[in-house]
């Protein structure tokens, strides 16, 4: 079958016909109150359908039919009617993005065309423009250090956002854009309960005094996760952001975040270890000088810092205990070892980053729009469990980055851009992007975009060398181990889009086409005839280089409407396919096919009932597919295809409180040994807040 008709196949699937029967149900039923078709609707002013504006693709404010990218934009009424609780869920209305259960170390994995593993590598997530994703190659959703009721739009770059921010924003790029502290002032208090002992307390004061505006954040969350799945979680986190007016031209921005908590971390590893818990500690700092110079014109310098402090070390028991052994044979067998305590931690690390960077824009209306920037990073890591002494591993990197967008008549508009890289552990490289966009109308847009992205090894990749140790240092077992001088991965795209706004504006239709061929990937393999240290070696994990790629190809995008007064639908899906350039018999390495969901979809309803009464419906679903470290240790890796429906009813109670009901996962009930959320019990949550 050509690439072609299996797409086609794809979108003729069950679950895809389905979701377009509900579509269209909603889009036409005729209701004697409320139905009013596309064409009449037209005439009225349809704010949800408009094209959105962003700033992630090319760090300049653009309506996306403009940008040289596909982009997502999820703005806060989406998340309000969502009913989401946490950031990560809101990723399921992304085309393309699947977001995963509980696995090790983490409560959450999100991959987009499920090109990910357990270490979520590849995946750039920023705060208001700083980077906050892990040098231990994991994202901690909630650590992020930002409230999910301080957020203003989500914006999500598809297709990999290395020509713009760097090596890695190589599959995608997550800017999660706060609110200035003036759309904040006064004093907010919500609370949340509910099933599984799922409970958080947000408290929030925001002011302006004279130049200073400003908002104080903090929130405490908690929950059991989900049933036989030790993914549980505790925290509390205290954000402050200001901006400071200095004179006429002059603006300082600080923002200031710090978490603290504990995540249950065994969801995968119940039998090395049982009931192991990671504490975990992370502060940020942001601090950003503006000058604006013209209405069109300015500059700006950045620093930021990032620290966190992970530990799930555990007690595994005596030696003697672990290996089955009598205690007097020990020092026999282990060169004059005695029976000792074995400690073990997956997660137990410090990280430290620090960032500047400078960079000048100049965005003229009409006339070529351009920006120029430079950076430089340090990124440090030490673990002793992980890189077998505790000493600092550093990283220094520098980048200058550069895009234009240039108009060539009113029907043609080019953008071009890029980023040229050099770090320690990375000779020099260059990540870029060109592309055109077409205007046959104003209401239509055609885009055709080329990209090539490189992602450097990171410093865990460089140097991941997993043992447990005897309490001399000696090494008992051996878990992993990286070659070292480990060449970037490289992943070149080719895309089409098409925005268009249909019938007089009433329907937003956003498409992306696309091929993506990724090369050079960083893997691993079980090695068992190489020596290592060790007593208890059964093969060892060895990292290195693949020199094996993968190629995926298909459809992606999302239609917007108000198909009858006072709703909104938003319909979102992902047609893939995937495919090996490599024998996994021949290279001793796993298929990633499999990896790849044919389909995945989401579909957001909600309706306004009058009288301050709100009510919405989700609708997600995901293929079969295989998660890295998501499946039951020694089980099948791929999870069977899932489905999960939520609904969401809230209450305007006058004009300062907000109360309500949400059920999730409601179409689901727990089956024992079954993965994937279609095999957890539903969820329901109150919700009450107030802002004065």
């Amino acid at each position: 079958m050509n690439k072609a008709s299996s797409i086609i196949s794809g979108a003729l699937s069950g679950p895809f016909r389905m979701a377009c029967i509900v579509a269209a149900v909603f889009l036409l039923k005729p209701t004697s109150v409320q139905a009013e078709s596309l064409t009449e609707q037209g005439s009225e002013a349809h704010f949800f359908t408009e094209v959105p504006v962003g700033i992630t693709v090319s760090r300049m404010m653009q309506p996306v039919n403009r940008a040289a990218a596909s982009v997502t934009v999820i703005d806060r009424d989406m998340i309000r009617a969502s009913g989401a609780t946490q950031i990560v869920d809101l990723l399921r209305l992304v085309p393309g993005f699947q977001v995963s259960g509980a696995t090790i170390g983490s409560p959450h994995l999100v991959a987009y065309h499920g090109q990910s593993d357990l270490l979520q590598r590849g995946l750039e997530v920023m705060v208001d423009g700083a980077s906050v994703y892990s040098s231990f190659l994991t994202v901690d959703w909630q650590t992020l250090g930002v409230a999910l009721e301080d957020i203003e739009r989500i914006e999500v770059l598809r297709g990999g956002g290395a020509p713009t921010y760097g090596y890695n924003a190589f599959t995608s790029t997550i800017n999660i854009i706060t609110r200035k502290p003036i759309a904040s002032t006064g004093v907010y208090a919500g609370g949340l309960a509910g099933s599984r002992n799922t409970r958080s307390a947000t408290a929030r004061y925001g002011a302006a005094d004279g130049a200073l505006e400003y908002r104080l954040t903090g929130k405490f969350e908690e929950t059991d996760g989900n049933r036989d799945r030790s993914d549980g979680w505790q925290f509390g986190t205290l954000n402050f952001r200001g901006q400071v007016g200095l004179g006429y031209s002059d603006e300082l921005d600080i923002d200031l975040s710090g978490t603290y908590g504990e995540f249950d971390v065994n969801a995968d590893l119940p039998i090395a270890q049982p009931d192991a818990v990671r504490d975990s500690r992370t502060d940020r700092q942001r601090l950003r000088w503006t000058r604006t110079l013209d209405t069109d014109r300015d500059v700006y310098v950045q620093f930021y810092r990032q620290y966190s402090n992970q530990d799930d070390r555990e007690n595994l028991g005596l030696l003697s205990e672990i290996t089955g052994l009598p205690p007097g044979a020990i020092p026999t067998l282990f060169d004059g070892r005695s029976d000792q305590a074995i400690e073990a931690g997956w997660y137990t690390y410090e990280e430290e980053r620090h960032d500047l960077e400078v960079q000048y824009r100049d965005y003229e209306s009409g006339s070529v729009s351009w920006v120029l920037g430079a950076g430089g990073r340090q990124e440090s890591i030490k673990s002793a469990e992980t890189f077998e002494s505790d000493r600092w591993k550093r990283d220094n990197s520098y980048r200058a980055f550069a895009q234009a967008s240039i108009p060539l008549s009113e029907q043609w508009l080019a953008n071009i851009g890029g980023v040229l890289e050099r770090g320690d552990l990375y000779d020099t490289g260059a990540s870029y992007r060109v592309g055109v966009n077409y205007f046959p109308s104003p209401d239509h847009t055609l885009r055709l975009t080329y990209s090539h992205a490189e992602r450097k090894p990171t410093l865990f990749e460089e140097y991941f060398n997993k043992a447990f140790y005897f309490d001399d240092g000696g090494v008992l077992v051996q878990l992993t181990s990286s070659q070292g001088g480990l060449e970037p991965e490289e992943l070149d795209v080719i895309d089409v889009g098409y925005i268009g706004q249909l019938f007089n504006n009433a329907l937003l239709v956003d498409l992306r086409l696309f091929y993506e061929r990724l090369d050079n990937q960083i893997r691993s393999t079980t090695d068992t005839t190489s020596t290592f240290p060790g007593y208890l070696n059964n093969g060892v994990e060895v990292w290195y280089e693949g020199r094996v790629g993968v190629d995926t190809w298909g459809l992606e995008g999302q239609l917007k409407t108000e198909p009858w007064q006072s709703a909104q639908l938003s319909f979102q899906f992902a047609f893939l396919r995937s495919e090996d350039r490599y024998d996994p018999i021949e290279t001793g390495l796993a298929s990633r096919e499999n990896h790849v969901p044919d389909t995945t979809l989401s579909l957001l309803l909600s309706q306004s009932l009058g009288h301050q009464l709100d009510a919405s419906l989700v609708y997600y679903y995901l293929d079969d597919m295989s998660w890295n470290g998501d499946a039951t240790l020694g089980g099948p890796s791929t999870i069977k295809s899932t489905h999960r429906l939520d609904v969401r009813i809230a209450k305007q109670l006058g004009q300062h409180w907000l109360v309500e009901g949400i059920a999730q996962n409601l179409a689901s009930r727990y089956e024992e040994g079954i993965r994937g959320e279609s095999a957890q019990d539903p969820r329901y949550l109150l919700r009450v807040s107030a802002q004065y």
